[in-house]
């Protein structure tokens, strides 16, 4: 598994990814298409953009097979947030989608938070299981609302601080 940053010129690629994740997510989130069969992804959008300079992405292979994408911003203060994060189905549960946030979070030791729906089957054991392994036991999880969404049911919100990769069990540069 490899994680590689993207770039403008991958905006196909990240498109077409990022319509696989809008799918993921239109259940729980009751997200429609446009007229169009597309779903709006408006992360994307300000990522291709360049609105948002602090707004970063990876595309993540498997084997050498697109598998993926993840998605990041820094706040204000720094803390970082893990804003988008999707692994495709046929690699979910293989160990991949754990080495790309293990990878993600041990690149920017720090302050880190990542957010998630409880109606997504498996997310919580995953990010605490993540949460654990990068944050020891300095991590807490919150329910939030969604902006602008008060029909839907709330976000968990982890926070974490991600300690360096040479101080985690196993782990070393």
């Amino acid at each position: 598994m490899v994680i590689e940053e993207v770039t403008r010129s991958d905006r196909a690629v990240l498109t077409n990814l990022g319509q696989l994740y809008r799918h993921d997510l239109s259940e729980g989130m009751r997200l429609l298409p446009n007229p169009d069969g597309t779903f709006n992804n408006r992360r994307l959008d300000a990522f291709f953009l360049a609105d948002d300079p602090d707004l970063r992405a990876w595309i993540i292979r498997a084997g050498g097979a697109l598998a993926g994408f993840v998605m990041t911003r820094i706040e204000s203060d720094g803390t970082r947030v893990l804003s988008d994060f999707f692994v495709v189905r046929a690699l979910r549960r293989s160990g991949v989608g754990r080495a790309a946030a293990m990878a993600t979070f041990t690149a920017y030791p720090g302050p880190w938070v990542v957010a998630f729906q409880d109606y997504n089957p498996g997310a919580r054991e995953f990010w605490e299981s993540v949460a654990a392994e990068v944050a020891g036991d300095s991590w807490l999880s919150e329910h939030r609302p969604v902006p602008g969404k008060p029909e839907l049911p709330p976000d968990t919100w982890m926070s974490m601080t991600v300690r360096p990769l040479s101080t985690l069990p196993g782990m070393s540069h």
